[in-house]
């Protein structure tokens, strides 16, 4: 029978395989490189509550999650919920853990986003997983929904205005290690500047998803982009990624199945930036950076080191 990992707390943050709804994920079977980055990624936090209370409920990182009481609905999205539950949360707020992660923060149009908080949030009653309704007005308001308060990242940002992003389910067996790509809701929600070092956002929708506070790498806005190619020797497994220098996010690479090992990704010309690549190969964990500056025509070959899994875990810690 497969052995199955309940998410918990401490458990290692095993959203990696990330499906909306997702409540188990199997363990057998999984390839070294995923099975190392999930052990490592941050943990799911587990708070159980009263479902006829108020809640203000506060993460390990100095998050607070707020809601009213019998907020809570079945998933026809009409009966309210009623007696005990579960609140699930992962915060992601730096570049390290966005790896470990597999979480970067490249938007679903290709564009690539500079973060100020990710956060995955789903509320349980047994198995059966809650909704929580809420509406967005016309300038962006949101009625109902959760209220997040999350600590600003300590660098990485501009002084642009954010703006919230989600992240849309995909299938448990995908392919593609990372995330499917950030889009804005229908109705853009902005944000007002932080105040006394925390934003504040009410998320809309049913407010239980993976969300982003972003803004664009406005940096480098005004640059021209061109594809970057990073050339990696066969794999088992390969992540590729870029991310901007001095900025808070990670761009994803994307191969085809025409040329398997050349991992490509549009970027801003004349933006200096990191190159990571992670293998599995022969039974080996490979890993590489290398930090360029950006240039039309772009290609790249890390020297590639065969690694233990605490001396990559270090390193990826270090970025």
């Amino acid at each position: 029978m497969k052995r199955l990992s309940l998410l918990l707390l401490g458990a290692g943050g095993l959203l990696a395989c990330r499906k909306d709804d997702l409540l188990f994920i199997p363990d057998d079977g999984v390839p070294p490189l995923t099975a190392l980055l999930r052990t490592n990624a941050p943990a799911v936090q587990v708070f159980r509550f009263a479902l006829n209370q108020p809640q203000a409920l506060r993460t390990a990182a100095g998050a607070t999650l707020r809601f009213p009481a019998n907020a809570f609905r079945l998933p026809n999205g009409q009966t309210p919920a009623i007696g005990q539950a579960e609140l699930w949360v992962r915060e992601i707020y730096a570049v390290p853990d966005m790896v470990l992660a597999s979480m970067p923060t490249t938007a679903a149009s290709g564009a690539h986003l500079v973060s100020g908080g990710e956060f995955t949030v789903q509320a349980w009653q047994g198995t059966t997983r809650l909704r929580l309704p809420a509406t967005v007005a016309a300038t962006g308001a949101v009625q109902g929904g959760l209220e997040l308060t999350s600590p600003v990242p300590t660098a990485g940002l501009d002084t642009t205005r954010m703006q919230l992003w989600q992240l849309p389910p995909r299938p448990l067996l995908s392919l593609t290690p990372d995330s499917s790509g950030w889009t804005t809701p229908p109705r853009p929600v902005w944000l007002a500047p932080a105040t006394a070092g925390h934003y504040t956002v009410t998320l809309p929708l049913d407010s239980i998803g993976t969300w982003n506070i972003d803004q664009f790498w406005h940096a480098y806005q005004g640059n021209s982009t061109a594809n970057v190619t990073v050339e990696v020797p066969s794999a088992v497994e390969t992540r590729v990624y870029f991310r901007p220098v001095g900025y808070n996010g990670l761009a994803r690479c994307y191969t085809s199945l025409a040329a398997p090992n050349r991992w490509q990704c549009r970027l801003p010309v004349g933006a200096p930036v990191v190159a990571v690549v992670l293998q599995t190969r022969g039974g080996r964990l490979y890993y590489a950076t290398q930090t360029v500056t950006v240039q039309a025509g772009q290609i790249l070959q890390p020297p590639m080191e065969i690694l233990s899994e605490a001396e990559i875990i270090r390193r990826i810690r270090r970025l």
